[in-house]
């Protein structure tokens, strides 16, 4: 695959799979590292990272050439295209929130460095206005609009997405997963990190159901019927029909998990030989999907 075709291939993953952007914006804050005085891409973490990284930032177009050589340079660079991304991919307060934190950790350690340029001060001083700026925002716009009423929607696009079709590529397992993801970045996930106690949970059991239903007529099994775990329900779809790109970016989502905290989460993501212990041999899609579910909205979750 040419560089065109990886940059159009991960366009297309986007599209549908809307949460990536949120969390390349959140990695590319993360990468940037004053202390060491340059900017770790992230480049050799996955070769997902390194696609979007080239269609986000233009990295592989003539005409920012100039541009990105300075992006390779030091920090300044790094800062001005991290203004670019958030205020051109960042949508939820999720990923808005997680910038700031990062930032805020930035100019912590600018302050104790006596050889940054005011431009790079500035820059970091100009980028927490504005997503400062953008949180309060954000506050406003929830404060007006029915939160619930948006988290009702996002929830019923997302499962009609499902429900169509789109993620047939996927494993079983990871149809729930790519759904949930793309829930916990957007809409409904903001709505239910305000909330707490019952009404938490009586979003996330709605979820729950939902997945259920949906994972149990994708398999073709009736309720509490439990198949194979590596066999049925993490197995790939046949050649022609398996979608190798939505492969990449459900490992890439779920890049922060381990078998310890986050065992359903870790085994359908990355998709090791070995199953961590807590996952059955034999699971229910009701195991599957309550399993995704609470590790994926756990609070330590990333």
């Amino acid at each position: 695959m040419n560089e065109t075709d990886a940059i159009t291939a991960s366009a297309e993953v986007c599209q549908l799979l809307t949460c990536v952007p949120e969390k390349f914006v959140v990695d590319f804050a993360n990468g940037i590292d004053v202390a060491r005085e340059r900017q770790r891409h992230l480049a050799t973490r996955t070769g997902f990272y390194s696609r979007l990284y080239d269609g986000f930032t233009g990295q592989g177009a003539r005409h920012q050439a100039e541009i990105n050589a300075s992006l390779t340079d030091g920090v300044e660079g790094a800062l001005n295209w991290l203004v670019d991304l958030s205020e051109s991919l960042a949508r939820s307060n999720r990923a808005i929130v997680q910038v700031q934190t990062r930032i805020n950790g930035l100019k912590h350690d600018v302050a104790l460095l006596v050889d940054y340029s005011v431009q790079t001060r500035q820059t970091l001083n100009l980028l927490s206005q504005r997503l400062d700026e953008r949180c309060d925002a954000l506050d406003r716009q929830v404060a007006r609009i029915d939160s619930l009423q948006q988290a009702q929607l996002h929830l019923d696009r997302v499962f009609g997405k499902w429900g169509a079709g789109r993620f047939n590529g996927l494993s079983l397992s990871g149809r729930c997963y790519a759904v949930i993801e793309e829930l916990r970045w957007g809409a409904f996930g903001d709505y239910c990190q305000v909330l707490s106690g019952h009404e938490r949970q009586a979003q996330l059991d709605d979820l729950a159901n939902r997945a259920i239903i949906q994972l149990s007529r994708d398999a073709n099994v009736g309720h509490g019927e439990r198949l194979g775990t590596h066999e049925r329900w993490m197995a790939r779809p046949v050649a022609g029909a398996a979608w190798f790109d939505g492969e990449e970016a459900v490992r890439y989502l779920g890049d922060w998990t381990d078998p310890g905290t986050a065992p359903f989460a870790y085994a359908v993501s990355q998709m090791p030989e070995e199953l961590p212990l807590q996952v059955p041999r034999l699971g229910s899609a009701h195991r599957m999907a309550e399993g995704l579910i609470s590790e994926l909205f756990q609070e330590s979750a990333v």
